[in-house]
């Protein structure tokens, strides 16, 4: 699940970022630059999400859209690009400004790590302990239960998280099923009774 964010100062009322993100992007401060980082850091922006994609390139293109209509009411300030496009002055821009940039060995480290993931696990989704599919990974699996009319993404997760299986819900009816990571064991029907 994608989705289109924006950040906004909450003094001025200007919209200072126009963003695509998933999951915790729109929070997060990896990648901003160090004013735009100090403005998240200290409180000083409210963080609201325009709409939600199933499609990636979807959110793009109506990141796009949002971001240009901004720079046009000369807000966005820290969009250096109108959204993944980059023209060779925005290149050189961000290549002069990480020029001699200096990390602290705390930095590298945090870097190294998240960079040394481990690749994402297979999961497998059951029904009354039948074998039903597979997926390549927890976001495969979460967007085709929400898509099919399964669960939703977080019930996914939440059943990876704690082996429960998931529960009907207004949106989703049905209910029942159980998604496992693929080198954990599921248990019976008989382990799950007791």
């Amino acid at each position: 699940m994608y989705y289109v964010y924006i950040h906004k100062d909450k003094k001025t009322g200007e919209i200072v970022y126009v963003g695509k993100g998933s999951n915790f992007r729109y929070c997060g401060y990896n990648s901003r630059s160090s004013e735009h980082a100090s403005m998240m850091k200290s409180g000083k922006l409210e963080y609201i999400i325009l709409k939600y994609f199933d499609e990636e390139e979807e959110a793009y293109t109506y990141e796009e859209k949002i971001t240009n209509q901004y720079k046009m009411l000369n807000q966005g300030k820290f969009n250096i690009s109108i959204g993944r496009r980059l023209g060779e002055e925005t290149k050189i821009k961000i290549s002069n400004i990480l020029k001699g940039k200096k990390r602290s060995l705390e930095t590298k480290e945090l870097i190294k790590r998240n960079h040394a993931r481990p690749h994402a696990k297979e999961v497998m989704m059951y029904k009354d302990g039948i074998l039903i599919k597979r997926f390549r990974s927890s976001r495969d699996a979460g967007k085709f239960a929400a898509t099919q009319g399964i669960c939703s993404y977080g019930w996914c997760g939440r059943s990876l998280k704690t082996g429960e299986s998931t529960k009907p819900t207004k949106n989703f009816p049905i209910g029942g099923y159980r998604f496992v990571y693929m080198d954990d064991k599921i248990q019976s029907r008989k382990d799950q009774c007791i």
